[in-house]
């Protein structure tokens, strides 16, 4: 083979090992939004991949209260604690190999719901994280690939993954890592994995009751749970503080209204329905379908009744009306 020719097929065989990884050295940030909690917040959260399962994520946050905590909250899972400087300012970093005071990062944001709560249980900033793919990332699963190392977790479709020899692990995404062979900072066999669990099929506010276990990294990721650094999991570490005051709301849907734990104003910019109702589990809205349309009637401590009238097909438009029974017809969906 000419010297040329060499050159030619060194190239071919180096891309087609490295075909097809997921390396994104451009970073994926979105700004976070203030609620009007705190007057003038901001701030910006970032996440940095160079493979499928390695990378670095960091909330950074601006003009909140001085020297105050702050729950970082990824998809109602307590991640860490970022407390402000003397300015209002702060940072907190993760990393899938941490240095420093950076956190291990045992969680994926993308497409999570990112806040920061403050100690009354108040969000005060708030992001849907972008999920930063690609029209070619459809249907990749977690993938455990043999390596030179060792066992390597990547994106690939099921077909892929199985043409390359490797094994499926039964979850989505490589953050945190579910091939075996993944330790946390210090080597420890066992970590605190984070479990959201919403029995009674309600959701609080964003945030599910949240149970806290001592098992392998590989183990957590594979349950689709979150790893955290600590010791113990009493008290709880994985449980954010929960909003102040919820209500239980019917929420349009198409397959008919969906029974949730909502703050009053999440409830309201959902088109939601509040219903007298302490919980979800024996599901209040489930009335509210079927055949022809149901309506429900609140009266605040105001006077002003509301009334949500639910479609055969799950749709709500509410109307609100005053003492004065002039009605203001406002739309929801």
């Amino acid at each position: 083979m000419q010297p040329q020719g060499r050159r030619l097929a060194t190239v071919i065989a180096a891309l087609a090992l490295t075909a097809g990884a997921a390396i994104a050295s451009k970073p994926v940030k979105t700004t976070l939004t203030a609620t009007g909690a705190v007057a003038h917040a901001r701030g910006q959260a970032r996440l940095q991949l160079k493979t499928d399962s390695r990378g670095k994520f960091q909330v950074v946050a601006q003009r909140l209260a001085r020297s105050t905590s702050y729950d970082v909250v990824v998809d109602g899972v307590k991640v860490a604690t970022l407390v402000t400087t003397g300015g209002g300012g702060g940072k907190v970093k993760f990393s899938t190999s941490p240095k420093g005071r950076d956190l291990f990062l045992g969680f994926d944001p993308r497409g999570a719901q990112v806040s920061l709560r403050d100690a009354a249980g108040d969000d005060v900033l708030e992001t849907e994280f972008p999920t930063g793919g690609t029209p070619d990332d459809a249907g990749k699963v977690a993938c455990c690939l043999p390596d030179d190392s060792g066992t390597e977790c990547e994106d690939r479709t099921p077909d892929q993954c199985a043409a390359q020899g490797g094994t499926v692990a039964g979850v989505d995404s490589c953050l945190p890592d579910p091939c075996a062979g993944v330790t946390p900072p210090g080597g420890e066999d066992e970590v605190l994995c984070c479990l959201p669990d919403s029995a009674s099929g309600a959701i609080v506010d964003d945030s599910p009751e949240v149970e806290c276990e001592d098992v392998t990294v590989a183990a957590c990721a594979a349950a689709g749970g979150t790893v955290l650094e600590g010791t113990s999991c009493d008290p709880n570490p994985c449980a954010p503080v929960p909003p102040a005051v919820t209500v239980v709301c019917c929420v349009p849907d198409d397959s008919g209204p969906e029974c949730e734990v909502r703050t009053p104003e999440h409830c309201a910019a959902r088109g939601g329905t509040e219903v007298a109702a302490t919980s979800c589990a024996a599901d209040p809205c489930a009335g509210m379908t079927g055949g022809g349309s149901t309506t429900t009637t609140l009266v605040d401590d105001g006077g002003t009744t509301t009334t949500t009238l639910f479609d055969d097909h799950g749709g709500a438009r509410s109307r609100r009306g005053g003492r004065g029974g002039h009605d203001d017809p406002a739309g929801h969906r």
